[in-house]
């Protein structure tokens, strides 16, 4: 553990820090690491999202005002005050505190923080999930594109060691980047202490996993029509559903009207997550034909829970995930294909208990948040050393 003092930030209000969501996950994971190598970590955000859990308990936490006015202007207005405040808070902490490292989730309007970091000569990463500009602008609305752009243009401006999730995000931010730099990639991960697999048994109906927050673009209707399509032309098949969201009653329903056995969780406390889908006997990861971006989660959840898994071959995925060993691939938006590769899983139960064994191990030796943190604090020693030759 380093003798330092880590600072996270997490300025999105759509991103609730101890939340339930997928993005929330995320930040807790990383927290988790950085408390292992930190003696104190601070956590600067507009939307804390309810308690720590127990073992982040230590971490202090710093809210944000939270902007809340009716209109697009007024909103981005109150972020982008948000974000003055935070820097002010970062600044004071550095003051007050021995900082070795601010460790930022990219977010609109969230760039003075990291110049307030590089002004104290602290070190800083930016995690890039996404491209939100483009998201804000086709998905909640962006009223002044123009700032918004130079805000995200200042964050890869002053943060030191800039990457991305996935590549088609590091493409992206290099269109953006004013510094001209190749943008890493380091991919989602998963806690493999937490996240792991159930002692495998022969069942007649076997149990096909999706966890997820059931939002439109996870792919629910190709899902419900692929297991009910190898229902139809194999082994019997259950659909288990873990997690919630605007789309899982209408996802219920459509099981149910195609016959296929369904249960579904609802709302979860990312903690119980594991224990369900240690009650799977494979798992799926689908998502319709269009521009992906993203680095999924789940698949990694999966993977360490020992789950044979059928994923869309979407952004990374064909180069992360070894097909036909680790996981079975197939085409974004093909129905055909993703049935056939659920009703091989299903009815070979060989392959499943390979499959299994395979994609454990690549999540504990590729896919570990351990693993991944580490390879985004490589990037610093490079950046930091060239900044003191020059």
């Amino acid at each position: 553990m380093s003798a330092g003092t880590a600072i996270y930030v997490v300025t999105d209000p759509g991103v609730p820090a101890f939340g339930a969501k997928g993005c929330s996950v995320h930040v807790q994971e990383v927290l988790r690491e950085l408390c292992r190598r930190h003696r104190i970590v601070h956590l600067i955000t507009t939307r804390p999202g309810g308690d720590a859990p127990a073992d982040l308990a230590g971490v202090v936490v710093h809210p944000l005002p939270r902007p809340c006015a009716a209109g697009l202007a007024e909103r981005e207005a109150a972020q982008r005050a948000a974000d003055d405040v935070a820097a002010a808070m970062l600044t004071r902490l550095c003051r007050e505190n021995a900082v070795t490292l601010v460790y930022q989730r990219y977010a609109l309007w969230s760039a003075a923080t990291l110049e307030a970091a590089r002004l104290a000569g602290v070190p800083t990463v930016l995690e890039i999930n996404a491209p939100l500009l483009r998201e804000q602008a086709e998905h909640r609305g962006l009223h002044d594109a123009d700032a918004a752009h130079h805000w995200s243009v200042r964050a890869l401006e002053a943060a030191d060691a800039p990457f991305a999730v996935a590549g088609p995000v590091a493409r992206w931010a290099e269109r953006l980047d004013p510094r001209q730099r190749s943008i890493p990639v380091v991919g989602n991960g998963v806690d493999v202490r937490r996240f792991t697999p159930a002692p495998r048994r022969l069942t007649a109906e076997p149990v096909v996993a999706f966890a997820g927050t059931f939002k439109p673009w996870h792919g629910l209707e190709l899902l419900v029509d692929a297991v009910a399509a190898a229902r139809a032309a194999g082994p019997g098949l259950r659909l288990l559903l873990v997690g919630d969201g605007p789309e899982l009653a209408a996802t219920v329903t459509r099981a149910q009207d195609a016959g296929v056995p369904v249960i579904a969780t609802g709302q979860l406390d990312p903690s119980e997550v594991p224990g369900w889908l240690r009650g799977a006997d494979l798992a799926a990861a689908p998502y319709p034909a269009g521009d992906h971006y993203f680095s999924p989660l789940k698949v990694a959840e999966y993977l360490a829970a020992g789950l044979p898994t059928v994923a869309s071959a979407i952004a990374d995925l064909p180069g992360l995930v070894a097909d036909g060993v680790e996981a079975l691939l197939v085409p974004p938006g093909d129905v055909r294909a993703t049935a056939a590769a659920v009703a091989r899983l299903a009815g070979d139960p060989g392959l499943r208990s390979r499959m299994a064994r395979a994609g454990r191990r690549a999540a504990e030796q590729r896919m570990s948040w351990t693993a991944v943190v580490d390879a985004t604090l490589r990037l610093l020693p490079a950046v930091v050393l060239a900044q003191e030759v020059g």
